[in-house]
């Protein structure tokens, strides 16, 4: 007895970055616009079969393929007695680059169109219309998960801004401030170097201690310099080449981490 088995079948539906679906006009589809497709051969994978298909009929390069879902058909009864077929049809959805078309003679035209408008037309293959409903179902599903995600970023980016604008909220103060703090200390440089050091000495050094714990405590970093690596996001070189600090002329400050007075150094 001569058993005959089914044929298995692979279309592409390919969108290019417009999201405009391609459909070619061919004899195969009863002269209608339907998918790129082709038999897949014996010891070919769906994949490759479905890559050497498009790249036949249509020139095209597909990525991003995912699979759509499977249909079948079958001709069969007295009608169909020299002609019996079944046909299993696997359809995927793919992406290009490249959207220009080099088809081949197995069709006679071809036209990138939009998902809806496709629907519209009366010349599409009937095959193609329960896949195109599944597109735009998903078309609706991306764009919903999309928007959803943008959403989401924004919440964070507002979180975010919000959370620096009370971490920094004080970096137009202090830096208004800071400089007063460098003057108490240079002050205190000059008392120690002189041997007059008296009550008087003693209560600038302490009010330049609290200030100092004050100042760490809201977040207040001074810049490390004499003896390190000049870094130009950090300081700023008043004097002199070279990589290492030998002279700083000005303190800077980090506010969490942020800086908001460079330090004026000579290397």
């Amino acid at each position: 007895m001569d058993m005959k088995s089914a044929k298995v079948i692979v279309g592409a539906f390919i969108k290019n970055d417009k999201d405009e679906l391609l459909l070619l006009k061919s004899e195969k589809g009863n002269n209608k616009y339907t998918c790129p497709s082709g038999h897949v051969e014996f010891n070919e994978k769906l994949e490759d079969a479905l890559k050497r298909e498009v790249k036949k009929e249509t020139g095209l390069k597909i990525h991003d393929i995912e699979f759509l879902g499977i249909g079948e058909a079958v001709k069969k009864g007295k009608e169909f007695k020299k002609n019996e077929e079944h046909h299993v049809y696997i359809n995927y959805s793919a992406r290009v680059k490249n959207d220009k078309v080099k088809h081949s003679d197995e069709s006679s035209g071809y036209k990138w169109l939009k998902i809806e408008e496709w629907k519209k037309r009366d010349d599409i293959g009937v095959d193609v219309v329960d896949i195109l409903d599944k597109l735009s179902a998903d078309t609706y599903e991306n764009m919903y998960k999309r928007a959803l995600a943008d959403y989401q970023n924004l919440l964070k980016q507002n979180a975010k801004e919000k959370q620096d604008l009370v971490k920094y909220a004080n970096e137009q103060f202090l830096y208004e401030l800071l400089p007063v703090y460098d003057n108490l200390k240079v002050s205190l440089l000059h008392i120690n170097e002189s041997s007059d050091v008296n009550a008087w000495a003693e209560g600038i050094k302490y009010v330049v201690k609290q200030f100092s714990q004050v100042l760490e405590g809201i977040g207040v970093e001074e810049i490390k310099t004499i003896g390190e690596k000049f870094n130009h996001e950090t300081m700023e070189a008043m004097k002199g080449r070279g990589e290492i600090v030998k002279k700083e002329v000005r303190p800077g400050y980090k506010l969490n981490g942020k800086v908001i007075i460079a330090a004026k150094v000579e290397l």
